[in-house]
């Protein structure tokens, strides 16, 4: 499986046609999509290439999608997006969970 990542600048404007409004606010999101295989997450990670900046000149977009090609990764300002190979969740044992199970040992063996 195959996830793609976005890093990106979320803008929230209530009043756009107010240019003195202060009700606009901004937040960096982090969203992840995943795929079955790593065509699909690629295609995808394309169709998110959708700066201005990037989508106004042949060149730059041709390059973004090249670097997402062969290195599974773009960025532009601080934004970025990625593809990545999703891999099995480590086990994480808690503190308090092992203490209990150590507890429950020591009251088993006596």
């Amino acid at each position: 499986m195959f996830a793609v990542v976005r890093h990106t600048y979320q803008l929230d404007i209530p009043d756009p046609k107010n240019v003195f409004s202060t009700k606009s606010s901004a937040k960096w999101v982090h969203l992840v999509w995943v795929f079955d295989n790593e065509m699909d997450a690629l295609s995808f990670a394309i169709s998110l290439l959708d700066d201005p900046l990037i989508t106004a000149n042949e060149w730059l977009l041709e390059s973004a999608i090249h670097q997402l090609e062969e290195n599974r990764f773009y960025q532009v300002g601080r934004e970025s997006v990625a593809i990545a190979e999703v891999q099995e969740s480590p086990v994480i044992v808690y503190e308090d969970e092992l203490t209990e199970d150590i507890e429950d040992e020591q009251k088993s063996i006596h």
